[in-house]
């Protein structure tokens, strides 16, 4: 299998659409997954839409944003890590206009199993490493913003985690309005994953046809759609 940590979001993306017309998990059933379908669930699925966004690092009336405002890209340090998906990297001297991020639900079962499928192949485990890889499902419905520039959180994972609460929110189509319950920041190298947790306490259902996901970190907006009907997998709904 590839190794996801020596190639970028691009080229995953381009393996991703080369093969997106012989790779279907509907007739592959789990775990009998190629490793391009595997790629292909994680960043562009019914569960996984892959986007650019343009970053705005200056407000109006603000400073210019400076990258030496963030620890560790002077010349007497380093930032730790590397590329979007993890590995060694250089420090950045300027800041990225854009971003090429993946919005995925995480929560969700296919995502769980291609993403236990990765891990088994990667770190070479025995088949009965699987369950554990999995794991239990979670409380929540997670929403991952993943992929995001390690800059946005150069005042701390603490102001990037309160500001997606205070932003957050699920719109389903028939108007009913969804808050999170909680935000985590995962550092990843260069970049973060924002893990957007909304309560399952009145489930989403597919009568509800549609969910809008939003959220608005000032530097960058998401504003993603998804379709119910093509997120049912082992005959359920999967978020």
């Amino acid at each position: 299998m590839a190794n996801l940590r020596s190639i970028g979001l691009t080229s995953l993306l381009l393996v991703a659409a080369a093969v997106a017309s012989g790779a279907d998990w509907k007739n592959q059933p789990f775990p009998n997954w190629n490793d391009d379908l595997v790629i292909r669930l994680v960043t562009d699925s019914p569960w996984a839409h892959a986007k650019s966004v343009n970053l705005m690092w200056v407000k109006p009336g603000d400073r210019p944003f400076d990258y030496k405002d963030v620890p560790g890209t002077t010349p007497n340090g380093t930032i730790k890590g590397g590329s979007p998906v993890g590995g060694i990297g250089v420090p950045r001297t300027s800041l990225p206009p854009k971003a090429d991020i993946i919005v995925r639900w995480v929560s969700a079962l296919p995502i769980r199993h291609a993403t236990a499928l990765y891990k088994l192949r990667q770190q070479k485990l025995g088949e009965a490493k699987l369950n554990s890889l999995i794991g239990a499902p979670s409380q929540d419905y997670v929403l991952e913003i993943f992929g995001v520039p390690a800059e946005v959180a150069h005042m701390g994972a603490g102001v990037v985690e309160l500001e997606t609460q205070r932003t957050s929110f699920l719109r389903t189509r028939s108007g009913r309005t969804i808050k999170p319950s909680k935000v985590e920041v995962v550092p990843q190298g260069l970049t973060i994953s924002i893990q957007i947790h909304f309560p399952n306490s009145e489930p989403i259902t597919i009568k509800d046809e549609e969910i809008e996901c939003m959220s608005d970190l000032q530097i960058f907006r998401i504003h993603e759609k998804f379709r119910l009907s093509q997120m049912v997998y082992q005959n359920h709904l999967e978020l």
